[in-house]
């Protein structure tokens, strides 16, 4: 029974050449079952969207969301690991990405053995790891459909302004990004605001590279749209991206640049 998804987007075959390709890169056995349904598809949606787990997460309370697993192709699928854990600074050595969106990862984990991985499950938000199953066998036993609850999925929750300022003075690195992504987005919060310096400035000290790189994309955002116009949040802001040397951090220094001499 095949766990894929009928897709117009067929991906190439798998080919022997790219498996042997992949384990000599890795220096490990792939294990038989994950080859075998790539051989039917080779990477793509999957007929289930989750996967049971043991433990809390952002996707909910004893599940995560799966809806797809990379193939086996040069520079693509799980041949793009290493780029992934240099972008999301993803430090656990031994792994092999087989699925995931940047906020999370799921991978083959062969810190314990290089023939027979762990399932493992990154969350490069929070920083946190955790084990799903022993094999990829006990993973596909664990895919379910989870059903939207439209009820449920247009009851958003707000915060209010006292909950995102002790965000934003927490001592936890991701509480802060979060305080201060949200601060910088909710338009109904004065800017003009010595925590929301302070915190802006412990993200770029203490935060990892995505979660600058979310506070300053959210910054340009509403610069843009004027919704942010106090001038020493903004000259703080161009003054931390001109610290950074990734080309992302550039990048959105010019656009905000180019965007207030255009306007000035």
């Amino acid at each position: 029974m095949s766990i894929w998804e009928k897709d117009s987007d067929k991906p190439a075959r798998l080919t022997q050449k790219n498996i042997e390709l992949a384990e000599e890169t890795f220096g490990v056995t792939l294990p038989k079952s994950y080859l075998e349904v790539l051989k039917k598809q080779n990477g793509g949606y999957l007929k289930t969207n989750a996967v049971h787990v043991d433990f809390v997460n952002d996707d909910g309370e004893g599940f995560i969301l799966l809806d797809s697993l990379y193939g086996i192709e040069p520079g693509r699928g799980i041949m793009d690991t290493e780029y992934l854990k240099e972008e999301w600074e993803i430090t656990k050595d031994n792994i092999i990405l087989i699925a995931g969106d940047g906020h999370s990862f799921i991978a083959l984990d062969y810190g314990k053995d290089s023939s027979s991985p762990e399932i493992t499950y990154i969350d490069t938000e929070h920083g946190d790891m955790h084990k799903i199953c022993d094999d990829f066998d006990s993973l596909m036993d664990l895919m379910f459909i989870v059903e939207d609850d439209d009820e449920e999925s247009n009851d958003i929750y707000i915060p209010t302004h006292e909950e995102i300022r002790a965000w934003a003075s927490s001592t936890n690195i991701n509480e802060v990004a979060d305080g201060v992504y949200t601060w910088i987005q909710d338009f109904s919060m004065v800017k003009e605001d010595n925590l929301l310096y302070k915190a802006f400035a412990k993200v770029f000290d203490e935060g990892t590279e995505h979660q600058k790189l979310t506070v300053a994309n959210a910054m340009r955002s509403e610069i843009e749209n004027e919704t942010i116009t106090n001038q020493s949040l903004i000259d703080l802001c161009l003054s931390l991206l001109s610290k950074e040397e990734d080309l992302d951090f550039k990048m959105y220094k010019e656009m905000i640049e180019e965007y207030l001499a255009d306007k000035g």
